[in-house]
């Protein structure tokens, strides 16, 4: 008796997980359904660049920063959300048309803690 089973390997573009101490980190990220990942930078920055990514649905990324900055470059028709908590610390959000995507269906969920750090989230050109 065969009993096969198809096992799903997820694509590892498809989720991101970056650690920087003390170091810096410069990501394109190229997947074309990004599920989300983790940042952990601690005396260090990451800089995602999704300018040709793309998503569907929602994706979350957990970000735990201390003394750290994230620095978020997103496609025009994405949204973000943040749930962040933060001591000392500060998102800002560059974008232009920040207004223009509130209704949009492809949201990227920023999530976790930011101590003494910074989030910033930039339009692609």
């Amino acid at each position: 008796m065969n009993n096969h089973s198809a096992t799903v390997i997820p694509n590892a573009e498809d989720h991101l997980h970056e650690t920087a101490i003390f170091s810096g980190i410069k990501k394109t990220i190229l997947s074309k359904d990004f599920k989300g990942g983790k940042i952990n930078n601690l005396f260090g920055g990451t800089e995602l660049d999704f300018s040709h990514a793309d998503l569907t649905g929602i994706a979350i990324l957990d970000i735990s920063q201390a003394f750290g900055e994230t620095t978020i470059t997103i496609p025009e028709d994405w949204r973000i959300e943040t749930d962040l908590s933060q001591l000392f610390a500060v998102v800002d959000d560059y974008r232009n048309n920040i207004y223009q995507t509130k209704n949009s269906d492809k949201v990227l969920v920023l999530k976790g803690i930011s101590i003494c750090g910074g989030v910033e989230i930039l339009n692609s050109l």
